[in-house]
């Protein structure tokens, strides 16, 4: 009697503890803060000198801003930090490109998936190609993070290939081994395609040798013993409902969009000049545009796409100069078109004389990809071109319709019919793409972090080769 009186006493105590026990979203509420573990990198977080960036992170902000308290970043510098920091209560939750794996699923709190990522193997351009796993030979060295969604697949598919074996270090970042790889140091390494593809403008060297025919699900941690607490609840809940309503897909496209771009033949010509002569014009594209009210990044990739930045080019045409002015246009501007900065400077008001000229009822991106037009071949042949699509059927107003027929100025059929006559109209719907394409990455390499290789460079030195990998032998 006596020991069911106690024990009937323990369990009504266990009650009222649970009972007392605050929700962790009751205390970040409480708190007015979120506290997120993040590391940097280009995929998750960093600083620039326009504030803090990266996907993960303005997905973790919306989410802090969605329960209406501040977020606060704790700096890590390895999964194993996070993970440490997160076990301590010293956070409230991780998000640092952290792929679900059985293993994480066992020790903490794993959110819906933020996105699915495949996998593939990346190896040095101009070096051995593998096409599968059974190319990769023991004797080379295969590398991934240890604990990763990636050293899971290893040991997956090494029950099906037991002559596989690989590397992993918990020392490293993914970074840290694609830039091994680009230096040839490393062989292969196994990456998610979202880090790849969003690191591949700092590695140019580094290429896919196959795809690992595998997902990773991108994931956000929470302490384990917050499985059907209310704040996993309502990080889930944000994220389903983020993804409803396009947000992470919106988030996405503004880190990732450049991707399509880094294919086209132009693309390691911009990225090279991007680095080594931009910097001497940068302050006075963003000045000429401050007074134009023009972004200054669509007036640098209006300069490359005339010029490659370059002050003494000149065209077949005879027009000169970085901004490629005609003699005429520059001297209705009263400018020195072979000055870089007079050129950049009459470039920008040219266009914005362009756009202001464009009928009202065309705004936006039409607005602006004809203003882009007219730059390059002319208002008039432009306008030709609009009442051309007019008199097909299609859309005036309409920069894609637009796009259709100004080819059609290079046939006598139509061009005897307008105003300004022949022109080579394909030219400006490749110039406008072409400036899309420059504009893209642009906007992408300026979210990037400006000291990133400098960092990597630096954290390469302190690491010693030998001791950061651990080998995993094969089965056989």
């Amino acid at each position: 009697m006596k020991f069911k009186i106690i024990s009937l006493f323990l369990i009504l105590l266990i009650a009222l503890v649970g009972c007392s026990r605050v929700d962790p979203l009751e205390e970040v509420l409480q708190k007015g803060h979120l506290k997120v573990a993040l590391r940097s990198s280009p995929a998750v977080f960093y600083e620039h000198r326009e504030g803090h960036a990266g996907f993960e992170y303005e997905l973790v902000k919306a989410f802090a801003d969605h329960l209406g308290v501040e977020l606060k970043i704790v700096m890590a510098d390895s999964q194993q930090e996070m993970e440490q920091l997160l076990e301590n209560g010293e956070v409230d939750m991780v998000a640092g490109g952290l792929g679900r794996t059985r293993l994480l699923d066992e020790r903490f709190t794993l959110t819906n998936p933020l996105l699915e990522t495949a996998q593939m193997v990346v190896y040095r351009r101009g070096h051995y190609r593998p096409k599968a796993w059974e190319d990769i030979e023991e004797t080379t060295d295969l590398a991934v993070l240890s604990d990763s969604r990636q050293a899971e697949v290893l040991r997956q598919q090494q029950q099906e290939n037991p002559g596989l074996s690989w590397i992993e270090t918990h020392d490293l970042a993914v970074t840290d081994l694609l830039k091994l790889v680009q230096d040839g140091e490393l062989d292969y390494a196994l990456v998610s395609a979202q880090d790849f593809n969003l690191n591949r403008f700092f590695f140019p060297r580094v290429g896919v040798a196959f795809d690992a025919n595998a997902e990773a699900s991108l994931v956000w941690m929470l302490p384990e013993a917050a499985e059907n607490s209310q704040l996993a609840s309502a990080v889930n809940g944000f994220i389903v409902y983020a993804d409803s309503v396009g947000k992470i897909e919106e988030v996405r496209e503004r880190y990732y969009r450049h991707e399509k771009h880094l294919e086209y033949v132009g693309a390691p010509l911009f990225l090279r000049h991007v680095r080594n002569r931009l910097p001497r014009y940068e302050d006075h594209f963003k000045m000429a545009a401050q007074k134009q009210e023009l972004d200054w990044l669509l007036l640098a990739a209006v300069g490359f796409q005339e010029s490659h930045w370059r002050q003494n080019a000149v065209s077949p045409t005879g027009v000169r100069g970085l901004m490629m002015l005609t003699r005429r246009t520059a001297g209705e501007l009263g400018v020195d078109r072979l000055d870089p900065f007079q050129s950049i400077e009459g470039g920008a008001r040219y266009l914005r004389h362009l756009y202001d000229r464009i009928p009202d009822q065309i705004q936006g991106e039409d607005r602006l990809y004809m203003a882009l037009a007219a730059y390059n071949v002319g208002y008039g042949h432009m306008e030709d071109a609009r009442r051309i699509a007019e008199s097909r059927g299609y859309d005036p107003d309409r920069w894609e319709d637009v796009a259709k027929n100004l080819p059609l100025l290079t046939q006598r059929k139509w061009y005897s019919r307008t105003r300004f006559g022949y022109a080579r109209g394909n030219e400006p719907v490749a110039y406008v793409e072409n400036i899309r394409r420059y504009l893209e990455i642009l906007e992408w390499h300026q979210r990037s972090q400006e000291n990133f290789l400098e960092q990597l460079e630096e954290r390469a030195a302190r690491v010693h080769f030998e001791t950061a990998f651990r080998k995993v032998p094969p089965m056989i």
